[in-house]
Order: structure tokens, then sequence, then C-alpha cells
């Protein structure tokens, strides 16, 4: 069983569907790779401020939104 280190944030993931994106669209929109997506959705890494603005910026939401 893989152990996470945060909170899964399903805020994201949440939102990146209701937005009708795929983890790869939501990837190429904020320019990192599809991989760091679903750690940030499982929880298993949290992203950094410069990324989490990029993703909030993508999703149309303030980074408070998503976390």
């Amino acid at each position: 069983m893989v152990k996470h280190k945060y909170e899964p944030m399903l805020n994201l993931k949440m939102r990146r569907i209701s937005k009708g994106l795929t983890q790869e669209e939501l990837a190429v929109r904020c320019k990192i790779s599809v991989n760091l997506i679903s750690q940030y959705e499982v929880g298993r890494l949290f992203p950094r401020k410069k990324t989490l603005e990029a993703l909030a910026e993508a999703l149309e939401c303030d980074v408070k939104d998503i976390i």
C-alpha cells in the first residue's frame, strides 16, 4: 500500500473535471507533466506556489479553491 504524504487535492480534481479537462490538457496549460497533475491529485506531492498559481489560472479560480 502506498502511503500519501499530503492530503489528496480533491478540489483540484473536481475543478479540472468540471471544466471538462483531462489531466493531459491541464498539464499542457500549466506547462508541467501529466505525472505531476496525477501526483497532486492523489496526494503524493504538493505543488509549489508558482505551480498552484498556474493551476488556478488554468482552471479560472483562486488558489484557495483548489487546495
